[in-house]
């Protein structure tokens, strides 16, 4: 298991807490997966496309090429592992953030805050508006 990582939610659990998790989940077991079979099928040099028996690179080629290494097994492990890290500081404590302050008031937010609630649409998530559970 990949660190802060739990199977399953909590009952009664935020909605979007819940997606985000799942939405942590499945990437993990696609990484893994896409990792563990064929190490040599992710390019380690850059990527170049044949036209016509001739190698090309372009701009459109560099930019494909950066769109693949941002989506290495690697890289996705990473960054769900820094996802959880951010969600765990921003643990639900009787009902508000253990790190977010609510402006002016000396007070926390509510939780989920809106860091927790921002990762969340950053992965899809449809329903940034829905009310908590």
């Amino acid at each position: 298991m990949v660190q802060g990582e739990v199977l399953g939610g909590d009952v009664g659990e935020h909605p979007g807490v819940g997606f985000l998790r799942q939405a942590h989940a499945e990437a993990v077991e696609r990484a893994r997966a896409a990792s563990e079979p064929a190490l040599l099928l992710w390019p380690t040099h850059p990527v170049e496309f044949l036209l016509a028996g001739q190698e090309v690179t372009t701009p459109e080629t560099r930019a494909a090429e950066a769109h693949i290494r941002l989506h290495m097994p690697e890289a996705a492990l990473r960054r769900v592992e820094a996802e959880r890290a951010i969600l765990a500081d921003h643990a639900d404590v009787d009902g508000r953030c253990a790190v977010c302050a609510e402006p002016g008031a000396g007070g926390r937010l509510g939780w989920p805050c809106p860091t927790v609630l921002g990762l969340a649409r950053a992965w899809g998530w449809p329903g940034a508006d829905a009310p908590t559970a």
